[in-house]
């Protein structure tokens, strides 16, 4: 049981990952919530993580500068997945009604939302961090294989 489970980790780890991220857009609405962030988030990683595990991403030591980029490459996927779930939360601010005239008659009335995006900021911050941790993570590998 021990060597199926060993060999199929990544495969498992990346079915759980999927079927988060079908229950994460199953339960979407438009203004975002709490249970949304943390089930698609948690199925980002999963998916992530069971990818890199099957592609063998791990096997390698972490006392090296490869294994210092295979921890950057993984904080980079968390910081990328909380910055897109964070970009999902909106914010109504105002909500307008609107008459629609046409020569002194009205036909009717339009409601108009204004919303904002209140972790923006965060969003755009934990993105440009995952890049640059995704860019410094493949350099060190790339330096480790090269040395090799």
């Amino acid at each position: 049981m021990d060597g199926w489970f060993r060999d199929n980790l990544g495969k498992i780890i990346f079915l759980i990952g999927v079927l988060l991220l079908v229950a994460g857009m199953l339960i979407y609405n438009g203004f975002g919530s709490l249970i949304f962030a943390v089930v698609f988030s948690l199925g980002l990683v999963f998916t992530s993580f069971g990818l890199l595990t099957q592609l063998g991403f791990f096997s390698g030591g972490f006392r090296s500068l490869g294994g210092v980029g295979t921890v950057l490459i993984c904080l980079a996927i968390v910081f990328v997945a909380s910055s897109i779930v964070l970009f999902g939360f909106l914010s109504i601010e105002s909500v307008r009604v609107v008459a629609s005239i046409f020569k002194g008659a009205i036909l009717g009335y339009k409601v108009v939302f204004s919303w904002e995006r209140p972790y923006l900021w965060l969003s755009v911050l934990l993105m440009r961090l995952g890049i640059g941790a995704f860019s410094l993570g493949v350099l060190f590998k790339i330096i480790h294989a090269v040395r090799g």
